[in-house]
């Protein structure tokens, strides 16, 4: 993954993944008294009540009364109240991939379409349907401030564009447009010269090679040449599913520094990300985890309402996912599912 200077994908790469985790980490075990403290959010009365939830995490360390051995790694949890005002909930790049009014290729039809496989989109379309959209109604209702953070191409055609964005950014993000344009019809980068292949080791054409090798047996570059083709980019079929486009006051978010800016105006600390994928887009996206958890917000991932691309040995037990959330959980913050954030939430008081 490349940071560059799209709006849409400034991120964390995974090399400066590694050199922040360290950081990262000296950040995990604040108290949650000083999570809490600072003034209290302005709001409506109705948001400025309050909630406990056990937010849960796996520990790496010894644990008091039990051996110190893999087996005694267990999930565990701790207790932290807060206030709805300074809560909101992130959905990251929902798609309507493999849904009725989903985007179809004109010859690689409904399946070779999909972005991994018809068991990957049945599996999202499901944690969508039964987990993410019946938890977003319902924290909505509760006064939980809805993100929905995905491409500025699909969130611009809605209503809730012109609130969530500031003219800056918007002119920002198309003059950012116009120089992606004219760098690819410029060809992109410039090429090496001969005498500058020649001085590199190992050899630029033998690197070349043997990566094109390699991204070509992973990810079949002749299908992904014709799934682009055929969608023509961002093809207005591309859309978020039905049950989770945005209503009322949601927010709309296509960027790391638009995120903290509406972020800050509404005093909200802590986030709930639902969402794909969970070893990609959900941590690495601009809006993701580990970009929002950088500027200090309280980042936790909801369990039940996220996947990832598993492969024929991690399919059975969602194993990669599973992993991904542990990884999560050791460098970004806490895990919590589903029944436990509404549960808690419901039983506001204040």
């Amino acid at each position: 993954m490349k940071t560059n200077s799209n709006p849409d994908n400034r991120s964390l790469t995974r090399r400066r993944f590694c050199k922040t985790t360290a950081l990262s980490l000296a950040a995990l075990p604040v108290s949650s008294a000083a999570l809490q403290a600072g003034t209290a959010p302005a709001g409506a009365k109705e948001n400025r009540r309050t909630f406990t939830i056990p937010l849960e995490y796996t520990p790496r360390s010894p644990q008091p009364g039990a051996p110190f051995t893999e087996a005694s790694f267990a999930r565990r949890s701790t207790p932290f109240t807060f206030q709805i005002a300074e809560v909101g909930l992130a959905l990251v790049d929902l798609w309507n991939f493999g849904w009725e009014d989903g985007p179809v290729g004109k010859t690689l039809g409904p399946q070779l379409i999909l972005e991994r496989g018809v068991s990957h989109a049945r599996r999202k379309r499901r944690i969508v349907e039964q987990v993410i959209a019946p938890s977003v109604e319902e924290l909505r209702k509760s006064g939980v401030q809805i993100f929905h953070c995905n491409h500025s191409t699909i969130l611009s055609r809605y209503p809730q564009w012109p609130e969530s964005t500031t003219e800056a950014e918007r002119k920002a993000l198309q003059d950012w447009m116009e120089r992606d344009k004219a760098a690819a019809a410029a060809g992109g980068a410039k090429p090496q010269t001969p005498a500058e292949e020649k001085e590199k080791w190992p050899p630029a054409n033998w690197t070349r090679n043997w990566r094109e090798q390699h991204r070509d047996n992973v990810f079949n570059v002749e299908w992904m040449a014709a799934q682009t083709k055929e969608l023509g980019g961002w093809n207005p079929a591309y859309d978020l599913p039905a049950p989770v486009r945005p209503r009322g006051g949601d927010l709309l978010v296509f960027d790391r520094e638009q995120f903290h800016r509406l972020l800050s105006q509404r005093k909200i600390r802590v986030l709930f990300y639902m969402g794909f994928e969970t070893d990609e887009c959900l941590q690495f996206k601009s809006y993701g985890i580990a970009n929002m958890q950088d500027f200090g917000y309280g980042c936790n991932v909801v369990r039940d309402a996220t996947t990832t691309y598993e492969t024929a040995e991690t399919r059975s037990g969602e194993w990669k996912t599973k992993v991904t959330i542990d990884s999560i959980e050791t460098r970004w913050g806490y895990s919590v599912t589903s029944a436990a954030l509404r549960k808690s939430i419901s039983a506001a008081q204040g």
